[in-house]
């Protein structure tokens, strides 16, 4: 196996880690709260990251533009929904819907960039809606009450956000790719991405602080919880994802990191001491599948 395609395998069990250890503070803090906290958190892991690399913390000023935007949407709309989607649907289910993000992806390639839709895509795209649809549904053990499997209701509500925070994944992405093309440093970017998001989340605690919980009252645990997700989630799952990058192709590495969904079935059975219904495999293989389709359609 090459070595980039470790690293886009690791980046992806990075990401699955990511959201096992976002599960708890979500519940327990709220989509807004979580995520200020995680946000300063990811910025400093980041920050060390470029000292750690050598680079520099400069970004072209034409690439500030693309950068703010791709924060406001893909960060700030787009992880704001996806916590939303943790506290209220649980981690396996998250990691199905999040994965939507590639054919909303081709979908907006369709509709604002001229693309054309190819027979492969269009089944890929079918098969991405079919994998979300039997994970939700029959993803679930009648026997099965483990808190990670647990869905506050109403159903729709988190399935909406975990659709919203997919679109604004895509769209995030969609608005940083020119920069990247361009030559932006991609760990930069990322910094700053966190640094807008941390200050927008921020800016909005005054006018809702009576429904936080006081940050003096957070646990240990709670604090590492935070502080593993940052890592996993926005630094490292991130550096892995980019190294990978160095020398794999943009399919190849596309196609291994989009694994998530299958990976995360063996922590949720460990976790529970049950396996994981048959709906649940299915609907993560599928939507993986969706995901290999449409990176090697781009491809070709």
């Amino acid at each position: 196996m090459e070595l980039s395609a470790v690293f886009a395998l690791l980046a992806a069990l990075s990401w699955t880690l990511a959201g096992l250890t976002g599960h708890a503070p979500a519940r327990a803090l709220g989509s807004l709260h979580f995520n200020r906290l995680r946000m300063v958190v990811a910025s400093a892991w980041l920050a060390m990251m470029i000292l750690i690399t050598g680079g520099q913390f400069s970004l072209s000023t034409e690439f500030l533009m693309p950068v703010i935007a791709s924060s406001l949407i893909g960060v700030v709309v787009g992880d704001y929904f996806l916590f939303v989607t943790m506290r209220r649907l649980g981690p396996r289910r998250t990691a199905i819907l999040f994965a939507a993000n590639a054919p909303i992806a081709a979908i907006l390639g369709w509709l604002f960039l001229g693309q054309t839709l190819s027979t492969q895509v269009i089944f890929a795209i079918f098969l991405g809606f079919i994998g979300v649809i039997l994970a939700i549904i029959y993803g679930k053990r009648r026997d099965l009450l483990h808190v990670w499997e647990d869905v506050l209701p109403p159903l729709w509500i988190g399935v909406g956000a975990g659709f919203m925070a997919a679109l604004g994944q895509a769209v995030g992405v969609f608005l940083l790719q020119p920069a990247m093309a361009a030559g932006a440093d991609p760990l930069v970017a990322a910094l700053l991405r966190a640094v807008i998001a941390a200050l927008c989340f921020w800016l909005i605690f005054p006018f809702e602080r009576s429904k936080s919980v006081p940050i003096s009252s957070l646990s240990k645990r709670m604090w590492m919880m935070i502080a593993l997700n940052g890592f996993f989630g926005l630094s490292f799952g991130l550096a892995l994802l980019l190294k990978a990058l160095e020398t794999g192709k943009l399919a190849d590495v596309t196609m291994l990191s989009s694994v998530g969904p299958v990976i995360i079935l063996p922590f949720i059975w460990y976790q529970t001491r049950k396996m994981p219904a048959p709906g649940a495999w299915f609907g993560a293989v599928l939507v993986v599948a969706c995901t290999w389709l449409l990176a090697i359609a781009d491809k070709g």
